[in-house]
């Protein structure tokens, strides 16, 4: 990322160099978004998304990824 914003990549740059990633795979920790929405009383859908390219990042593989780590930190 700090590379990214360094080198003023653009967005499709970032996403070929695998800036961005699944919950579970980079660097942020989810689990204080979990407990923020859990704690409100949000009862709605939770959407990830990890722009990727494909040929570096196996979707389904990433998606197990973010499932497994939801899973275990958010419980659900």
């Amino acid at each position: 990322m700090e590379k990214a914003k360094k080198e003023k990549w653009s967005f499709l740059q970032a996403v070929r160099n695998g800036v961005f990633t699944v919950p579970g795979d980079g660097g942020l920790d989810f689990v204080p978004v979990f407990d923020a929405l859990k704690s409100g009383g949000y009862k709605g859908w939770w959407v990830v998304e990890a722009e990727q390219d494909p040929a570096k990042a196996n979707p389904l593989e990433y998606a197990l990824i973010a499932r497994k780590y939801i899973k275990d930190k958010a419980g659900i």
